[in-house]
């Protein structure tokens, strides 16, 4: 009888004690400028900046890379894909840079189609990035979903 109970006093301290790991949390988006601007292939401006993170896991990484969508009220604008060498540190912050394009025809479309129009009748910004961020450890990849948003009031 004291078996079975000790089997599943176990089995209830290993289901507890082996939560998944969690994804990054974003933090903050530091020293955005512009890298350049390219009128060959269509008029593009590129923006670089710092993407602070937290690390809530006691595992530290190495991110290798990212895919993420920007979108901003829902309408995409961006695309981040890019390879990286970074490490992230087990239970701390850590930075990544980034690069991104935003190809100024399809803000232009956007103005449009309204883009504008609904930053002033609503008042905010909605911003949004999702995709993945690719770790690995040791000769183990994987692809780490991420997901944030943020509202700035205008």
């Amino acid at each position: 009888m004291k078996i079975p109970v000790l089997l599943l006093m176990f089995a209830t301290l290993l289901m507890t004690a082996c939560n998944g790991p969690q994804e990054p949390e974003f933090k903050a988006l530091k020293n955005v400028k512009i890298s350049s601007i390219n009128i060959t292939e269509g008029l593009k401006i590129q923006l670089s900046g710092d993407a602070v993170f937290t690390n809530p896991n006691a595992l530290g990484v190495d991110v290798s890379g990212m895919d993420l969508d920007v979108y901003v009220n829902g309408k995409k604008v961006s695309t981040i894909d890019q390879d990286l060498t970074a490490r992230m540190t087990a239970n701390s912050d850590f930075t990544l840079p980034l690069k991104f394009n935003i190809p100024l025809k399809s803000v232009i479309d956007e103005i449009k189609g309204g883009l504008i129009k609904d930053l002033f009748r609503k008042k905010k910004i909605d911003l949004r990035l999702d995709g993945i961020i690719k770790v690995k450890t040791g000769s183990v990849e994987l692809n780490v979903p991420f997901d944030y948003e943020e509202v700035h009031e205008i």
